[in-house]
C-alpha cells in the first residue's frame, strides 16, 4: 500500500521558520515502514532557510471565520508547487495530513481541500494538534474524512484499522533520515524525549505528547551523527523538559556528539532551574547559539498557581551560571507570559524589567487559553469565553487583542519596553 503525508501550510499573519521540521510525521513515516507500506512525504514548509521568513500567500480562497483578519495568510510553497508535488506522487491509497497548531487549521483545511479536488475518491486522515485539541471544530470543517485524536501512540490500532495495514511491525525499525526524508536542508530539529513530566495549567503537552516518555541518549547521538553525514550544520532541540534527568539523558548525548560541528537551538523554554554549572559548561563548550529560559511572570503567587516548575531566584541562578560559563548573553533570551487572566500591566513592566537588569533579553508571549487545561476551562467557568470560539481566535496574537483584558495600545507599549535596550 502506498500512502501520502503532508505537513500543510502556516496560516497566520506572520511565519518565521525557528528550524520547524514535521517531526510528528517522520515519526509516522517511521511507523508505515515498520507495517511494509511505502509512502511520499509532502512538506508545505520545504525548503526555507531558519532562521528566516517563510514566503507570504496571499489572496487564496481561505475558509476563515468571522472577524479573521484581513491580512491572514498562508505561508510556504505556493499552492500550484502543492499541487505539482501531489501528482508527482501518483497515486496513492489515502492521504495523511498532518497539523501543527490548533489556529493555523486553514493551512490544513486548504491542503485537504486541494488533496480532494486532484483525487476526490482518496481518503484524507487529519491527525496533529488541531483535531486532539478541538475534535469537534475538525471533523465538521477540516474536510477530512475521518479525524484522530491524541499521539501516534494512542490512536496506532484506530490508524491501522483504517488503512488496512498490520497493528504490529512486520520488519526492523528504521530510522526517518534513512528512508530518504531529510530534505538536504543545513539545518533540523530533533526530540530527545516525548512529552513533558510537568503539569503547568495552561499547557496542554500531556493531551497532545502523551506521558513524558524519553528516548535513549545513545538513540539522540546516533541520529545526531546521522544528520551530520547528511549535511546538517544546526540541530534545534524541540523537547517539552530537555534537562530533565539530565545526568542521564543531555549530558551523556552531548558527549556523545563532540565534535561533529554542529551548533545548537533550544527555542522550546528550559526549564531554569535545572540550568546548573554542569549543563551551562556544555552549553558554552557546544556552540549553543539560541538558548531560551522560561520564567513566565516574576509574581511568586502565580508561578505557584501554575505549576511552580520555576521561580524568579532560579532564573537569576540559571543566568549566572551561563555568564560564568562564558556563554554569550545575546544568545539567551527569556520568555515571558502576557495577559495571562488577572494580569496586571505593572506586573508585566516588572518582570520586563527585571529580566533585563539580568543582562538578557525578554522575549513576550501573548497569553492564549488551549482547551481542556485548567486554564480553558475557568476562563470557560467566568464566562470570560465565547460558547462558540473557534480555534482561530486562540492565536496568542489575536486572542490577546480580541478577548484579552489589555488594551491594544498597552500590548504595543509593553512589546516596545520589551524589545528596547
Amino acid at each position: 500500500m502506498r500512502f501520502l503525508l503532508v505537513n500543510p501550510w502556516i496560516a497566520d499573519v506572520a511565519a518565521y521558520n525557528f528550524w520547524l521540521r514535521p517531526l510528528g510525521l517522520y515519526r509516522l513515516a517511521e511507523w508505515l515502514f515498520e507495517r511494509g507500506a511505502e509512502f511520499t512525504l509532502i512538506d508545505a514548509l520545504s525548503p526555507f532557510p531558519a532562521p528566516g521568513k517563510f514566503t507570504r500567500r496571499k489572496n487564496l480562497p481561505l475558509r476563515l471565520p468571522e472577524g479573521a483578519p484581513e491580512n491572514f495568510s498562508l505561508y510556504g510553497i505556493s499552492p500550484e508547487e502543492f499541487e505539482r508535488r501531489i501528482r508527482a506522487a501518483g497515486p496513492f491509497d489515502a492521504a495523511l495530513v498532518t497539523s501543527a497548531l490548533s489556529y493555523w487549521y486553514p493551512g490544513a483545511e486548504f491542503a485537504i481541500r486541494t488533496l480532494k479536488r486532484l483525487s476526490p475518491k482518496t481518503p484524507v486522515i487529519l491527525g496533529g494538534v488541531y483535531p486532539t485539541l478541538w475534535p469537534g471544530h475538525a471533523r465538521a470543517n477540516s474536510g477530512a474524512d475521518f479525524t484522530l485524536s491524541g499521539p501516534l501512540s494512542v490512536v496506532s490500532d484506530t490508524l491501522a484499522g483504517l488503512l488496512g495495514v498490520p497493528k504490529g511491525p512486520l520488519t526492523e525499525k528504521k530510522r526517518w533520515y534513512d528512508l530518504g526524508l531529510h530534505d538536504n536542508s543545513p539545518f533540523s530539529a530533533v526530540r530527545t524525549a516525548r512529552g513533558c513530566p510537568y503539569s503547568c495549567t495552561y499547557c496542554a503537552s500531556r493531551l497532545v505528547s502523551g506521558p513524558f516518555y524519553p528516548y535513549s541518549a545513545e538513540d539522540c547521538a546516533a541520529e545526531l551523527k546521522a544528520l551530520a553525514t547528511l549535511g546538517v550544520k544546526e540541530a534545534a532541540f524541540y523537547d517539552d523538559a530537555l534537562l530533565v534527568n539530565a545526568e542521564n539523558r543531555f549530558l551523556p548525548l552531548m558527549e556523545e556528539v563532540k565534535g561533529l560541528g554542529l551548533s545548537f537551538h533550544t527555542p522550546n523554554g528550559l526549564h531554569a532551574k535545572l540550568v546548573d554549572e554542569k549543563i551551562a559548561a556544555v552549553f558554552a563548550e557546544n556552540s549553543f547559539k539560541t538558548i531560551r529560559l522560561s520564567l513566565e511572570t516574576v509574581d511568586e503567587s502565580r508561578q505557584k498557581a501554575t505549576g511552580g516548575k520555576v521561580s524568579a531566584t532560579d532564573l537569576e541562578k540559571a543566568v549566572k551560571n551561563l555568564k560564568r560559563a562564558g556563554v554569550k548573553m545575546e544568545s539567551v533570551g527569556v520568555y515571558l507570559l502576557m495577559g495571562l487572566p488577572g494580569q496586571s500591566i505593572a506586573e508585566i513592566e516588572d518582570s520586563i524589567r527585571w529580566v533585563k537588569s539580568l543582562g538578557v533579553r525578554p522575549h513576550l508571549a501573548e497569553y492564549s487559553p488551549i482547551p481542556s487545561t485548567p486554564d480553558f476551562e475557568r476562563l470557560k467557568d467566568l464566562g470570560l469565553l465565547p460558547e462558540n470560539l473557534d480555534p482561530l481566535f486562540t492565536n496568542n496574537s489575536l486572542y490577546c487583542e480580541r478577548f484579552g483584558h489589555l488594551p491594544k495600545s498597552e500590548i504595543q507599549r509593553l512589546k516596545s519596553l520589551s524589545r528596547s535596550k
